[in-house]
């Protein structure tokens, strides 16, 4: 970047302005138009076999839900009440005749094929490739799992926490009203999620974690605590034998005593989130959640080093088991996306050196990023350096306090559909 000179300056109350040119410096994996930089794209709409697909108007799916079977690929959506289903790998969804109350919780199970089995606490459907069918032979249910060859429900019943389990085997096979149940009336509150992580049953509740060894007979099973450094639990996701928890104080890899990505816990932990969605897909964790009350989809490596925020509105999140491989697929506007696999490499932009007073010592005070997305913000001087993690969607300030006489800016797209429209740093010194 060129040197700035004092007359090219605007002054702003106590401090003196300069904007960046993001013409200048240099650039890898953004584009410049009309000044700004822009980086590749998140999602794009999901295309089967049979196309994209196609929803009823006026139909936007609050949850989806995908079965994959040797010879099928179907789709299911809750939307206003209603199950719509569609029985190939993209195509038009058509009315399922069959309501709800509330979007379905949903447990994979395995029927002589691979089904779903969906409730709303008050009735229950079972999806596979036949279709979608109610039935009164499965207890209404909250949460469920499936783990040694017994499907298992969270039914509630007010303080006593119920979980009725099948028979080995027969996911129909809960015998009568009183038989087959585990109580836990304690106060680690309802079951938000059950998970086989490698071999061992858990079950995620509002405020604590336990295993569930039930192999053999009813006499044989044994519950016990598990240690965790969050009290209250708003989502689980789980892929290849590991779980991810979001909480109160951000994201945690369960087993785990630090948080999984710091940089975004104040961003994330919001009590608004506790109806966040989460999915694991291939090595990466999917969040649609706030983030510093905006929404977006986040974007975490599974070693939680590294992450992005693409800012929109995404509903319905859901991993998919595609003819083509899984995704993690999500409604917005009018279609359904597949996010981007893997992504591409983070776009940098990196100014030259930039002397605000001719090379006169003074102090960077603040910066203001007018962006869409998520991006980590570095300044360097002679004196040290700063940086930032933000998600904005519009004009974000942090505070720098670094003293210097020449400094460097680089701005980094942690994932797709950033877009930076200006950079401008403001500084004092002593008259």
């Amino acid at each position: 970047m060129r040197r700035a000179v004092k007359s090219a300056f605007r002054k702003a109350g106590s401090l003196t302005r300069a904007a960046c040119d993001l013409a200048a410096g240099e650039r890898r994996g953004f584009s410049l138009k009309d000044g700004a930089l822009s980086h590749g794209k998140g999602a794009a709409v999901y295309e089967g076999s049979a196309g994209k697909y196609i929803l009823p108007s006026g139909v936007e799916p609050e949850a989806l839900y995908f079965l994959s079977g040797t010879d099928c690929f179907s789709a299911a959506a809750y939307a206003g009440g209603q199950m719509y289903v569609c029985l190939t790998d993209g195509g038009a969804f058509a009315s399922a005749g069959v309501r709800f109350e509330k979007a379905p919780a949903c447990v994979r199970v395995y029927d002589g094929e691979e089904a779903l089995v969906l409730s709303d606490g008050e009735s229950v459907c079972v999806f596979n490739s036949d279709g979608l069918t109610q039935t009164e032979e499965i207890p209404p249910f909250s949460c469920g799992g499936y783990a040694y060859d017994r499907l298992w429900l969270y039914t509630g019943g007010g303080d006593a926490h119920r979980v009725r389990f099948s028979a080995l085997r027969d996911i129909y096979g809960f015998g009568e009203e009183g038989e087959n149940y585990i109580d836990f009336p304690d106060g680690r509150g309802e079951i938000a999620a059950f998970d086989e992580l490698n071999g061992a049953f858990y079950l995620f509740r509002r405020y604590g974690v336990q295993k569930l060894d039930a192999k053999g007979t009813e006499d044989e099973f044994s519950l016990s605590d598990e240690p965790a450094p969050f009290t209250e639990i708003y989502a689980v996701c789980a892929e290849n034998g590991r779980a991810y928890v979001l909480t109160e104080r951000g994201m945690y890899r369960f087993g785990d005593a630090q948080s999984f990505y710091p940089a975004f816990a104040e961003k994330i932990s919001s009590a608004a989130n506790r109806n966040a969605r989460m999915a694991a897909c291939g090595g990466r964790i999917y969040l649609a959640a706030e983030f510093d009350g905006e929404a977006g989809l986040g974007v975490f490596s599974e070693d939680g080093k590294d992450g992005f925020v693409c800012p929109c509105e995404c509903a319905a999140l859901a991993v998919a088991a595609t003819p083509a491989g899984a995704r993690v697929l999500f409604y917005r506007g009018g279609d359904i996306y597949a996010a981007s696999e893997g992504g591409s490499a983070p776009a940098e932009w990196k100014s030259g050196g930039v002397s605000p007073f001719g090379g006169e010592e003074c102090v960077l005070e603040e910066l203001a990023l007018t962006a869409e997305g998520s991006f980590a913000l570095c300044v360097c001087s002679e004196r040290g350096e700063r940086s930032f993690e933000i998600v904005c969607r519009g004009t974000k300030r942090v505070r720098a306090a670094l003293a210097g006489a020449r400094f460097c800016f680089r701005v980094i797209s942690k994932g797709e559909n950033g877009k930076v429209f200006s950079l401008t740093a403001g500084y004092s010194r002593n008259a």
